[in-house]
């Protein structure tokens, strides 16, 4: 089985919050404190209610200063005239389980326009995960990336004769090199390659005895 890094391995654990009734002006100075850009909303049970952002708190400013058309001010104005927390919020939050792999949630991130999850364990928060969280696979080192595709790709996968395959790394750019009995191993090895996390790109240069992925002749493929 793959190992892959998930969002709890990446996420932070000591997570601010604040209540529902969280003045307008504490929120604000809860950010601005914390260097956040936003903080989950407690609910009288200790969930989350939901998520106050930067923008959230900008609508005041927004709409007490510029000059909007009549549809925009009433799309936006409960916000604009929010008082607390849980007036502000954006609800429900968009949340993930700690077990969702980076490219799972990045996806949602992407999908939602966010720079943001909230983690959740059932309905207990237990942590915040951001866009910079995901991009930290990158940040591992030549070496560690090494050791994942060997543990991963070759050791797991390419049985027959993983000492047949040769992995190097620079800059996460992963050179695959030596010969397998397959071409269809050659390309299977590319392709487990791609996802292991933190790999930028991937140089396929293994060589191979069989070509099993010719096409016969006269065949048709779809």
């Amino acid at each position: 089985m793959r190992h892959y890094l998930t969002v709890s391995d990446v996420m932070t654990k000591d997570v601010v919050t604040v209540a529902e009734d969280t003045p307008f002006k504490a929120v604000a100075a809860i950010l601005a404190e914390h260097h956040i850009s936003a903080v989950p909303v407690r609910d009288v049970y200790g969930g989350v209610a939901g998520v106050v952002s930067e923008t959230d708190l900008l609508r005041k400013e927004e709409f007490q200063r510029v000059h909007r058309p009549r549809w925009s001010r009433r799309r936006h104005q409960a916000k604009a005239e929010a008082l607390t927390a849980g007036q502000l919020m954006t609800s429900p939050a968009v949340t993930v389980e700690g077990g969702c792999t980076l490219d799972e949630a990045a996806r949602l991130m992407a999908a939602r326009g966010l720079t943001r999850l909230v983690v959740t364990d059932g309905d207990k928060l237990v942590g915040v995960v951001t866009r910079s969280d995901l991009l930290s696979a990158y940040l591992a080192t030549d070496q560690e990336t090494v050791a994942r595709v060997r543990r991963d790709v070759i050791d797991r996968h390419l049985w027959d004769d993983p000492r047949a395959v040769e992995v190097s790394v620079l800059e996460g750019v992963v050179t695959l090199s030596g010969q397998v009995e397959k071409h269809s191993t050659a390309a299977f090895a590319e392709h487990l390659t791609t996802g292991v996390d933190g790999v930028v790109a991937v140089r396929n240069k293994l060589t191979w005895v069989v070509d099993d992925l010719s096409r016969a002749p006269g065949a048709i493929f779809y």
